[in-house]
């Protein structure tokens, strides 16, 4: 059940998610994220994502003028980016190509690129992981254990 503000999203858009997730080729599905100027369809999508298929498309999704702050937080939080927020040091088990990819995410959240609209987004901690990492952080970094946004699109059914 959704709380909050509930949103429709369009047969367009649904068919276009389930079609980026089902294609076999990612230049087209890079080609259909460039192309799309809905902050849901990106939110939906990266929320769908296969990780095993590497960092290329989150970094579209993450250079689309129309991702938003709940995106990227969604993104940072699929990608294991609690524990960059951890240490935030490079160790030798870690791989390179995902330590440079949430350190520049992380970085790109703390400056502030992108919007926080109306998408929900709450942390996806226990409130004994909220209150541990919260000890950690400074206080500009608090952006990775707020709530906010009214619309929940986290029941959306593909």
């Amino acid at each position: 059940m959704n709380k909050g503000k509930n949103i429709e999203i369009d047969r367009h858009d649904n068919v276009l998610i389930a079609k980026m997730l089902q294609n076999d080729s990612k230049n087209d599905v890079l080609k259909e994220i460039e192309k799309t100027e809905n902050p849901e369809t990106l939110y939906i999508f990266s929320c769908n994502y296969n990780w095993d298929d590497g960092f290329d498309i989150p970094k579209k999704i993450l250079n689309n003028r129309y991702c938003e702050l709940s995106t990227a937080l969604a993104i940072f939080y699929f990608s294991d980016g609690i524990r960059y927020l951890e240490n935030k040091k490079y160790n030798c088990d870690d791989s390179k190509k995902w330590f440079n990819f949430v350190k520049n995410l992380y970085k790109d959240i703390i400056s502030e690129k992108f919007v926080k609209g109306n998408i929900k987004f709450i942390p996806p901690l226990n409130k004994v992981q909220l209150c541990k990492l919260r000890k950690k952080l400074n206080e500009n970094e608090f952006i990775f254990t707020e709530a906010f946004g009214s619309i929940d699109l986290n029941d959306i059914k593909l």
